[in-house]
């Protein structure tokens, strides 16, 4: 995506049709003074450009513990821990605590991210409970409700209008939570998933043809998604879903009368070939001649 695409009018955020900001100057703050008595303390939100090929160091961010949480609207960034790299792009959240070791490097292309920065030891502690849970990553859907709800804190800030330290305690934690509630509805399609595949995958809208889109249905991140898979069946996430693809296949070639290319579209494949393919290494025949000899 060039640089180009992000201008003013075209970078809004997804519900409220916020503009993004293009400056860091423009960080945004409540206009308040910090209440030890409110558990949930926002201490800074936003929705921003950040220019490319930027890089910023977690390390650097901060001298006491806070939470940041990034909402991926548009263009990409990676995510270097110094162990491991990450890559994420539109519709991606990362959740961590700074300082830290990590880095983010933005891309090329820049990045449009709505973001939201706590402070405080009851937000932190809930928010570790909610990485230890589902991960610092995951995939969120534009129109969900804690991208709405963080769209409204920047809103609220963003109006400039007084407010007292328990208002501000009250969005943030109804934000916080909805976030962990979005993650718990969608934590029951993956045990149903782990726990018996292919029932569960009939609650999908269709076959996903690959890992990352696989993912996104059930709203993970792929990398949580394949960490719990691999945790549970000892295998990679694109060998099951080829294994529950080609089941589906077999059982259409035998109880229905459907043409190769309609099953081969049914059960996610992107073309006759692929299908044929892949069909003929795990059963020794093409599906015509499979369909022949079991009837």
């Amino acid at each position: 995506m060039p640089f180009r695409v992000f201008s003013k009018k075209a970078a809004r955020s997804p519900n409220l049709r916020l503009t993004a900001d293009f400056s860091r100057e423009q960080t945004l703050h409540p206009r308040l003074a910090g209440n030890a008595a409110c558990p949930f303390q926002l201490a800074a939100c936003g929705y921003n450009f950040d220019q490319p090929k930027q890089v910023f160091r977690e390390s650097l961010a901060a001298i006491d513990e806070l939470l940041i949480w990034r909402y991926v609207v548009a263009g990409s960034f990676l995510w270097d821990t110094g162990n491991s790299q990450l890559r994420l792009g539109p519709g991606s959240v990362l959740m961590t605590r700074q300082p830290s070791p990590s880095r983010l490097v933005i891309a090329s292309e820049g990045a449009c991210m709505l973001w939201v920065l706590c402070v405080g030891k009851p937000t932190l502690d809930y928010c570790d409970q909610i990485a230890t849970r589902f991960g610092r990553t995951q995939y969120l859907p534009a129109t969900s409700e804690p991208i709405r709800r963080a769209e409204e804190l920047v809103r609220l800030v963003r109006s400039k209008r007084p407010r007292s330290s328990f208002f501000w305690s009250e969005h943030t934690y109804l934000w916080l939570s909805s976030y962990h509630c979005h993650l718990e509805t969608r934590q029951a399609p993956l045990e149903r998933l782990l726990s018996n595949p292919e029932p569960a995958l009939r609650l999908l809208p269709g076959l996903p043809r690959t890992v990352k889109s696989f993912a996104a249905q059930l709203g993970y991140s792929p990398s949580h998604f394949s960490r719990q898979i691999a945790k549970k069946w000892k295998s990679s996430p694109g060998r099951l879903l080829r294994e529950i693809r080609l089941r589906q296949a077999v059982q259409l070639l035998r109880h229905s009368t459907d043409q190769v290319q309609t099953i081969a579209e049914k059960t996610g494949y992107a073309s006759v070939p692929a299908f044929i393919t892949a069909f003929k290494k795990a059963y020794g025949a093409t599906p015509l001649v499979f369909r022949r000899s079991r009837r």
